[in-house]
């Protein structure tokens, strides 16, 4: 069953002066789940209870989105990747996160999530990942016809579609969930965004980020390092496949396919599968990490 209900209470550390929220629960090697766009911990709410007495559960809520605290005066060049890698440092930091860490990484979860784990390589004992952003693409034409969205959203446009129209929200988030979402779920998911304006502004942010045509530049760079990253990396890999999905093309499940020591699973669903197929995410998840000692 999908149940709407988190079964955890979230706590708040501080990063910077701001609130960062997050689940901890249970005690031993840290298992910390990481989200995207237009989502939160919340995400993650029927997976956790299948990882539950195999480690300590930790769930971050990126800056700006589920229950941590929005940006002060946040515009144009707030929420980027870079500025978001300061808070999931500095909760990863206050919480004590150092030594025999999974990362499960989600959408933009993933190239943050490696990108500390390149940084604190020593500490990392394996590694999840489902639709994460894996690479640059050459050009607006692999996303077939989402292409024309994309350069609209990364245009004049994008402003009135975010942040007045709430479109990752109602649209896009919706557009990566197969089953028709019940009220309460939607309720949770538009809550941190029910504010026109900048309350928003991360969804947008994000979505500007992504690496296309070799831009943003750092994005790009980002995520070329990544990928290298991990194709020189042994430690043990789990590849959550979704079919039909929304954002791994060829091109990217080749690149992903090269990670050494990858054990691979398929599930239903489109971008979100978390709100599909939670069950089999969460068994998978768990019989992998059972099964890497």
């Amino acid at each position: 069953m999908i149940s709407p209900r988190m079964p955890y209470t979230k706590k708040h550390v501080s990063v910077n002066g701001y609130n960062v929220a997050v689940v901890d629960e249970g005690d031993g090697d840290p298992i910390v789940f990481l989200h995207g766009n237009a989502t939160s911990s919340y995400m993650w709410r029927n997976i956790m209870p299948h990882m539950e007495g195999l480690g300590r559960l930790i769930a971050i809520d990126n800056i700006g989105q589920g229950d941590s605290d929005k940006l002060r005066e946040s515009g144009d060049h707030s929420y980027m990747i870079a500025e978001h890698q300061i808070y999931i440092d500095g909760a990863l930091d206050a919480l004590g996160v150092t030594d025999n860490v999974t990362l499960v990484m989600h959408d933009w979860g993933g190239p943050m999530g490696i990108d500390w784990a390149r940084r604190h390589g020593r500490a990392i004992k394996s590694m999840a990942h489902c639709e994460i952003v894996v690479i640059n693409h050459p050009s607006y034409d692999q996303y077939g016809p989402i292409k024309d969205l994309l350069k609209r959203i990364r245009g004049a446009d994008g402003v009135q579609l975010a942040l007045e129209e709430n479109f990752f929200v109602e649209k896009v988030f919706t557009g990566g969930v197969i089953r028709d979402i019940d009220e309460e779920t939607m309720d949770e998911i538009r809550r941190p965004y029910a504010t026109p304006g900048e309350d928003r502004r991360v969804t947008l942010s994000w979505a500007r980020q992504i690496p296309i045509e070799g831009e943003p530049a750092a994005v790009a760079d980002l995520v070329a390092q990544n990928s290298a990253w991990m194709a020189a990396q042994d430690f043990p890999k789990l590849f959550i496949h979704v079919e039909p999905g929304q954002i791994i093309f060829d091109v990217d499940l080749e690149t992903v396919r090269t990670w050494p020591n990858q054990t691979e699973v398929t599930v239903k669903g489109l971008h979100h599968p978390q709100e599909d197929s939670p069950d089999d995410i969460g068994r998978a998840l768990r019989d992998w990490y059972q099964g890497i000692g």
